[in-house]
């Protein structure tokens, strides 16, 4: 049976939360280019993730270098439809759901001159299911994948009917294509791969900057682009910048084009018929557990510290929307029934909580945050509300490279997670190296599973909203907020930008003045 990809599939992406927090300011400087006119896109982010291989990271400020880089094979238009990029639309179901063919487009090369053809794509889900990081790798766990003798189709062989292969992996940035001469290296990851702009190592400066560069062959881009060729910007420039108050000052002065604004910075800026805003929403952040430990393998000290945090006041001075179920508003699969099963703020519960579980009151609890300005402020918050239910609290920071590879001792996390589908539970409290928090069980991945593979849209939303019952009812997690993102684009520096599905900006169509 073949199928035609169009509005099949129907979700809103989310915006990673942390990528709003280190913040993605897009300006231009410098001078021009060889060949196009226009002064390149600059952004300024806090830090420099280190890694930006599409395999291996899961860092998202990585993600939002990468997409300018690499292609999935297909991706998510406006209308919710899922439509081919290396790919042709139509695709080949057999074997009841469980074998895809999957037919590639025609005349596309990596950057590095190699062809894209079927054999490269089976080397490239070989190389993301060997490196063994990927939030995908759970998904091709069992998944086998066949270039056929043509050259042009895929043949991906499923362990089971799988209802959301299609859009939740061969649409996702994580499954990029990567050139076969990627080899396993992954640091820094300047892989070649089939986007708009490349990967100039040489033009790298760890901690300072990284510079994209036009492909000029490019001439598959998605259809909301206006633009049917190469892009227009000359070059891309991430600097690497920690003061959010100099990046404001650079929109303030033209000196940078795009700023996503915090909260106490959207009025200024709107107060000004010099810039253009876009708002969208962001990933949940949440508060997690360390099951490894058996103090939070009691029930009742989880429910304690849930009910120990008060969100309504960790929401204050920001852009915040409560989070009171485990996905965001925009997720597929969230359902505001969910909220019930959650806990409200009741101090004086958590402290009879924590004395009926017997729990030290003098033991030391680590909370684990990412090392960021935003994650200090935010578990500032978080420390003063749960010592003041009893809990001794010592703050540990990590780079948020190291938390998402290497595994960390911690009691507490607080993260935020930016996955744009109900699977995210499955991911998380699942097996897998997403699993930060050790949880043993698999009655969540269970009822995720179950979901993607039943074809009644009712009967998926139950799963779905009997797993979140679960995770909220045991306090597998705490989500505590969702962000309101506000992006201000300057008008006198560019025009074209263009939201994606997703609500990110995108450039292609973009063109800087000079």
């Amino acid at each position: 049976m073949k199928r035609r990809l169009g509005q099949t599939w129907t979700h809103k992406l989310v915006i990673p939360l942390t990528l709003v927090w280190v913040l993605a300011t897009l300006g231009w400087g410098g001078g021009r280019s060889e060949g196009l006119g226009g002064r390149p896109l600059v952004s300024v982010w806090s830090s420099d993730p280190g890694d930006y291989d599409p395999h291996h990271t899961s860092h998202p400020v990585a993600m939002a270098v990468f997409r300018h880089v690499c292609e999935p094979l297909f991706y998510e238009d406006f209308d919710g439809g899922v439509r081919g990029l290396l790919a042709e639309d139509e695709i080949e179901y057999e074997d009841d759901g469980r074998r895809l063919t999957v037919r590639l487009r025609s005349g596309i090369t990596f950057h590095d001159g190699t062809p894209l053809d079927a054999r490269a794509v089976q080397a490239s889900f070989e190389r993301l299911q060997r490196l063994g990081v990927s939030p995908l790798l759970n998904d091709l766990r069992r998944v086998a994948v066949a270039a056929q003798p043509d050259g042009r189709r895929v043949v991906f062989i499923l362990p089971a009917p799988d209802h959301e292969f299609v859009r939740l992996v061969l649409s996702n940035p994580y499954a990029a294509i990567v050139s076969p001469r990627a080899g396993d290296a992954t640091t820094p990851g300047f892989v070649a791969c089939t986007g708009p702009y490349r990967f100039a190592p040489d033009l790298y400066r760890p901690d300072r900057s990284l510079t994209l560069v036009w492909n000029p062959e490019y001439r598959w881009p998605p259809a909301y682009f206006v633009n049917r060729g190469a892009a227009h910007v000359p070059r891309l420039q991430f600097l690497f910048e920690p003061d959010r108050e100099q990046r404001l000052e650079l929109l303030l002065d033209g000196k940078a084009c795009v700023l996503s604004l915090s909260g106490e910075q959207v009025a200024q800026v709107a107060a000004s018929a010099r810039f253009r805003l876009y708002e969208a929403i962001g990933g949940v952040t949440y508060v997690g557990f360390n099951f490894q430990y058996p103090r939070w393998q009691d029930a009742r000290v989880r429910q304690a510290v849930a009910l120990a945090l008060d969100k309504a006041a960790l929401a204050e001075g920001g852009p915040f929307l409560i989070a009171d179920t485990p996905l965001a508003p925009n997720a597929a699969g969230y359902d505001r029934r969910a909220a019930a099963f959650g806990y409200g703020y009741d101090p004086a519960r958590s402290r009879a909580l924590l004395a009926q579980a017997g729990f030290d009151a003098e033991a030391e609890v680590v909370l684990l945050i990412p090392a960021s300005t935003s994650y200090r402020e935010l578990a500032a918050v978080v420390q003063r509300q749960l010592e003041a239910v009893g809990l001794r609290l010592r703050i540990r920071e990590v780079p948020q490279p190291d938390l998402l590879t290497q595994r960390q001792d911690f009691d507490l996390l607080l993260f935020d997670y930016a996955w744009d589908h109900y699977t995210a539970l499955g991911i998380f409290l699942g097996p897998g190296p997403r699993n930060l928090l050790n949880y043993p069980g698999g009655d969540i991945a269970a009822l995720v599973w179950e979901a993607r593979t039943t074809a009644d849209p009712g009967r998926r939303q139950q799963l779905v909203l009997e797993a979140q019952r679960l995770v909220l009812e045991q306090a597998l997690w705490q989500p505590l907020l969702v962000r309101r993102i506000t992006f201000a684009v300057d008008g006198t520096c560019v025009h074209g930008e263009r939201p994606s599905p997703a609500g990110e900006l995108l450039f292609h169509d973009a063109v800087t003045f000079p």
